[in-house]
């Protein structure tokens, strides 16, 4: 199965193929109308004329590259949100992070910060994989970094999270595993 870090780096690399070949095909289509105009005018030749009509394919063709692409990730930005509502168990919150919408700057002291911001929670699922989820203030305000609980996603977004309340939250710098203090008593 494919990382979602994969498919992001296969859409940059047909983007840049796009690009190539936009710039390539106008090159060519550019170069060898001029001169296929030229060339016609003087000696009623048209070779150059042919090759400027594979140039200009190949500069549509990177067109609609780079416009598929593009439309792709205007469709997938913008379902983001959509899918089954699912409910992870025991998810770890490992990171919590609000970003100004306009200059996209992490904020640390966001309570007291203005809007727009955006609020995004990492959670780790037991069985180890880890997916970042948009959220609102009202959820955000709730969740800690540590925390495991109930969480309720739908897509990329969180709607709610329910933290274990009584429990011991193991951390991940040891490792995942909690291990009480002994007691000494002496």
């Amino acid at each position: 199965m494919a990382k979602p870090n994969q498919s992001y780096e296969g859409m940059t690399g047909l983007i840049l193929l796009g690009l190539a070949m936009m710039v390539i095909g106008g090159l060519v289509a550019g170069l060898c109308t001029l001169g296929g105009v030229v060339n016609f005018a003087k000696w009623g030749d048209s070779s150059l004329l042919l090759i400027a009509i594979t140039g200009y394919a190949i500069l549509f063709g990177g067109m609609v590259i780079v416009g598929g692409v593009s439309a792709y990730g205007l469709w997938k930005h913008r379902n983001r949100f959509r899918g089954e509502p699912r409910t992870l168990e025991n998810a770890y919150v490992v990171a919590c992070t609000a970003v100004d919408k306009q200059t996209g700057e992490t904020i640390y002291y966001w309570r007291d910060y203005p809007d727009p911001l955006v609020y995004y929670v990492r959670l780790r699922e037991p069985s180890g994989k880890e997916n970042e989820y948009e959220t609102g203030r009202e959820v955000f305000e709730t969740i800690m970094e540590g925390a495991r609980g109930t969480a309720l996603c739908q897509g990329q977004w969180l709607s709610r999270f329910e933290a274990y309340r009584g429990d011991a939250t193991p951390h991940v710098a040891r490792g995942s595993e909690w291990e009480p203090r002994e007691r000494t008593s002496r």
